[in-house]
Order: structure tokens, then sequence, then C-alpha cells
């Protein structure tokens, strides 16, 4: 019998929740082999890679530099999470797939997104080999503004990236779908506002094709109180100046 992928799906939450919740699966013990998380962001906020300068905020464009700000447990550069599908996925070392490259997970990932386009969606294809590698530390402020090898693009135009940590026998793998963008300034290609019965069956889909490609079978999960209270005491760091304005 196929192991379980445990599937979660969250509201709208801001964004020391939203990486609070992101670390919790990263170490529990409790969805193993692998869990998937599927969320939104409220208010629209900007997550700066791990290894990024928070002064750097204080250079952007008018519209953007009221937003909120959370820095990330992954590398990679900074997102302007607003209209958009957020998805979290951990596996542990019992998958062959956490033994490969790092590309192998994106490119999984990203392929499934794009089989579940194809249903009212935009022509999409992951980017070639010819553009650059993924980098936690390279690349322009915004993930965004220029897309990497299997990025998930629309013509030249980022619509999906991506970023991962690492530890002992796990990897955490996030990204971000543009559903729309209500900033004028914010980079990226995004899928046109569409209405909220396609969005939900993209993600019926991404589930199934990520289910199929992992040969886990979807099991819906729900959040325990002792989980949620791991959340909210990890919550705490990414709420922190401390932490957002580290480097």
């Amino acid at each position: 019998m196929p192991g379980p992928l445990h599937i979660l799906h969250d509201p709208p939450l801001d964004g020391p929740s939203n990486m609070a919740r992101d670390e919790h699966l990263l170490h529990t013990e409790a969805l193993r082999p692998a869990a998937l998380r599927l969320y939104a962001w409220m208010p629209a906020t900007i997550s700066l890679g791990y290894f990024q300068q928070s002064g750097q905020i204080e250079r952007l464009p008018a519209d953007m530099r009221g937003l909120p700000v959370v820095r990330r447990q992954t590398g990679g550069g900074a997102i302007l999470h607003d209209c958009e599908i957020t998805y979290c996925l951990v596996v542990d070392d019992t998958l062959d797939i956490t033994r490969e490259s790092p590309l192998a997970l994106y490119r999984l990932a990203h392929g499934c997104w794009r089989t579940a386009l194809e249903v009212g969606g935009p022509a999409c294809a992951l980017a070639p080999e010819s553009y650059p590698m993924p980098s936690p530390r390279g690349g322009p402020f915004f993930c965004f503004e220029k897309p990497g090898q299997t990025d998930l693009v629309v013509g030249a135009e980022k619509l999906l990236g991506s970023a991962q940590r690492r530890i002992r026998g796990r990897v955490l793998q996030h990204g971000s779908l543009l559903l729309g963008r209500r900033i004028a300034s914010h980079p990226g290609v995004d899928l046109g506002q569409p209405p909220p019965e396609l969005v939900q069956a993209w993600c019926v889909a991404f589930v199934r094709e990520l289910a199929a490609a992992l040969k886990l079978e979807p099991q819906a999960a729900t959040w325990t109180a002792a989980q949620l209270a791991d959340v909210e005491r990890r919550r705490r760091r990414y709420s922190s100046d401390e932490w957002t304005k580290r480097k």
C-alpha cells in the first residue's frame, strides 16, 4: 500500500503564521512521509529570502514599501504574496526523490502544476536548461523578476517559482503561483484573476498529480491543538524584528 500524502488546506493567514506553519511541517514527526499545505496570505506581505538584506525594502517602489515583511527560512529572492496560491511540500528520506538533485523536486512539483493548469489555464512550460540555475543567494531582489531553470513560465515571464530548505532526512519546498496582481510594480506574469471554482479545480488537479508522481495516497489532514501550539511558538520568531532584520 502506498504511504499517505497528508493534505492541509488553510485559510489566508499573515506572514509569520504562514512561515511558522511551514516550519512546523518540516520538523513534525506526525505527517510522514510527505505533507502538502495549500494556502494564501492576508494581508499582502513581502517575504524576504533567508540570505537577503532587509535594508533593501527601503528602496522598493512606493506601492510596496508599506507592506508587512517576513523573512523565510528558504533562500532565493523576495516575493510579494498577494493574489496567489502558495504550496508547501515536505518530504522525508524514505522517498527516493529526496536523494536526487534539488532540481528534481522543483521539476516534479512544477510539472504537476503545469499539468493541473492545462484545463482553463494558459500555455505554460518549465523554463529550459539554458536559464540560470536556482540560487539561494544570487539573482535579482524579487524572485519573479527573472525566471530560472525549472520555473514555470508563460513565454519569457515567470508564473511559478519555488525555494527549498533541507535538513537531515527532510526537504521543504514551497512556492507561489500568481493568480493576479493588484500592485502595479508586482513582477511576474499572472493567471488573470480566475474565478474561485477554477482555482479550486486547479488545486484538486495538483494534489492528484503530485500524489501520483510521489506514488502516495492523498489523505486529508487537520491541525491538532499540539501542532498549533508549536506553530505559535515558532510564530513569535517570525514576527520579531530580530529575525526579520537579522541581515
